[in-house]
């Protein structure tokens, strides 16, 4: 597949998901990083989006959402660095459940 059905994630050219997120009203982005599955890249999409926009933000994974304390105050490499962890956490059971039943 060439297109991610997630938001904030892309193919690259050479097989690598990126994610990315624009900060609230401004046109600048935050690089999220590249991952090998687009599942990883909007992962690493849901907590950035968590830390910018708060726990009403809309996730591409609602029934995980991100455990980050204080997320209001983090700094730009420190959503970076979360959106990382959430990234390599992966699925939960459940959430691999449902993604089975798809």
């Amino acid at each position: 597949p060439t297109t991610a059905r997630y938001k904030g994630v892309r193919l690259r050219k050479w097989g690598k998901w990126v994610a990315e997120v624009r900060f609230p009203n401004s046109r600048q982005r935050l690089w999220l990083g590249s991952y090998p599955t687009p599942e990883m890249a909007a992962r690493a999409y849901d907590a950035a989006v968590f830390c910018l926009r708060g726990p009403g933000a809309a996730l591409n994974f609602p029934s995980h959402p991100p455990s980050i304390p204080s997320a209001d105050k983090l700094s730009k490499y420190e959503i970076r660095e979360a959106a990382a962890r959430h990234a390599r956490e992966g699925p939960h059971p459940q959430q691999a459940e449902e993604a089975g039943k798809r």
